[in-house]
């Protein structure tokens, strides 16, 4: 699955293959659509958790909304449940950086891992990649 001619599985295995825990990772559009993935057993998952990341970053934007002062974006989502973790982090405008992994992980580990992979995703697919938002300090007279 790739998306204008762009194929970034390979930045996809290298973490996937980084991280032993890592059952699959994908890249998907906040519509719902796989971009690509590497790594899942079965396509049906692909597309099954390509939904989930849409849903979940769309569940997230109105928690985002509460903090006027910022971007208003999905930086990190995590859904944690017998057995493992999904992570999602924003890789670009409108594009999603999704992992499936077992227990026993090193989060921080992939966090950073995945904050990396998803500056150079919005590079690579030509998206706007996430940058880290300062709050504004606003000015008062006195």
């Amino acid at each position: 699955m790739t998306q204008q001619g762009t194929d970034v599985s390979w930045a996809l295995r290298d973490l996937v293959e980084s991280i032993q825990e890592i059952r699959f990772a994908l890249v998907a559009s906040s519509d719902g659509k796989a971009i690509t993935s590497y790594g899942a057993d079965d396509p049906d998952d692909v597309d099954r958790f390509a939904a989930v990341v849409a849903g979940l970053q769309a569940l997230a934007q109105p928690v985002a909304e509460q903090f006027p002062k910022y971007a208003g974006q999905l930086r990190l989502a995590m859904i944690e449940v017998d057995g493992g973790h999904l992570f999602v982090v924003r890789a670009g405008k409108e594009t999603y950086l999704g992992v499936l992994a077992r227990e026993g992980l090193d989060q921080g580990l992939l966090g950073h891992q995945m904050r990396d992979l998803a500056r150079r995703m919005g590079e690579l697919l030509g998206t706007t990649p996430r940058l880290e938002e300062t709050p504004r300090l606003e000015e008062h007279s006195g």
